[in-house]
């Protein structure tokens, strides 16, 4: 079977079924889905950081699972709208100075510097300037805590934000951002596999395409203007600039997260996260276009609550 073939037989199963965990008892049954995902994702990330021991993984996965158990449980304190709000200003940065805070304290990354002034001067080393030359297996112990670590944040960030559009914007909001995202990294996929020719980010994807860009971007607009429109408006009352600028830059955080995960898989040598989704590959693969536009999209929608009250 084809991993296209796997791949659609997977989301018409699976797509179904979080439905209709999402909808069961009027969607009491989130917060516990959103508990699971973080346990799944902190043990598929644990594998792909090389922690090896059984009891550090499981100490790794308690950690990340108790700050988001400890954070749900402050919601009624509006711990999370806080949060998310401050968030927005944030996540992007955040995760740039998080990966060149590792990129710099990684050997290699020294080793790369350091052949760039040799090859400027009488040395045979050839670098390719547009490889992604940083690797976990040759970092030093430093290098790999703060990326362990890193990666552990911004998983549970992920899921709070999740649980936080959940929580104070309802399930319609969460499906929103959600489909919003995974439309867009599936129209991306399908008209990429079809019609892409010329590369997006040749040095952290190589099988990202500018078509499939377009294609994928397209596809979420017109799901989330549809969305948007018919549920969004009419739900918070928000003016049409605001829909529209909500579905403009859902796709794009999407293909930012996207290219983000991809640079964290190339950095773990790993072409996909897991394989936990027949077709799809782990976990990680699914939600890394939620990286940017969960957080991004809780905070902007609390700030056009408050707005529109």
């Amino acid at each position: 079977m084809s991993n296209q073939a796997k791949r659609l037989i997977t989301a018409g199963v699976g797509i179904p079924l979080l439905l209709l965990v999402f909808f069961a008892y009027d969607g009491a049954a989130v917060p516990a889905l959103l508990l699971i995902l973080v346990v799944l994702l902190l043990w598929e990330c644990s594998s792909l950081l090389q922690i090896n021991s059984v009891i550090w993984r499981v100490v790794y996965v308690g950690i990340g699972g108790g700050a988001f158990l400890l954070a749900a449980n402050m919601s009624q304190d509006k711990f999370l709208l806080v949060f998310g709000e401050a968030f927005s200003f944030c996540s992007f940065n955040l995760l740039i100075v998080w990966f060149i805070s590792w990129a710099t304290l990684s050997r290699e990354m020294a080793n790369f510097r350091a052949s760039r002034i040799n090859s400027g001067t009488n040395s045979e080393t050839k670098v390719d300037p547009h490889a992604i030359t940083v690797r976990l297996v040759s970092s030093s112990s430093t290098a790999k805590t703060l990326l362990r670590a890193g990666s552990l944040v911004v998983l549970v960030v992920i899921c709070l934000a999740l649980y936080g559009l959940f929580e104070y914007l309802g399930i319609g909001m969460l499906l929103y951002v959600l489909f919003g995202a995974w439309i867009t990294d599936t129209g991306a996929y399908f008209v990429g596999r079809k019609f892409g020719r010329r590369p997006l980010a040749k040095h952290i994807s190589p099988n990202k395409t500018v078509e499939g860009f377009v294609g994928g971007y397209l596809a979420g607009l017109a799901f989330l203007l549809l969305f948007g429109f018919t549920w969004l408006k009419p739900e918070f009352g928000w003016s049409n600039f605001i829909v529209v600028l909500m579905a403009f830059l859902i796709p794009i955080m999407a293909v930012f997260g996207d290219l983000i995960e991809s640079v964290f898989k190339r950095v773990v040598d790993a072409k996909d996260s897991g394989s936990i989704l027949p077709g799809h590959g782990g976990l990680l693969d699914r939600i890394d276009s939620l990286v940017i536009a969960a957080p991004l999209m809780l905070s902007l929608s609390n700030l056009f609550n408050k707005m529109y009250q």
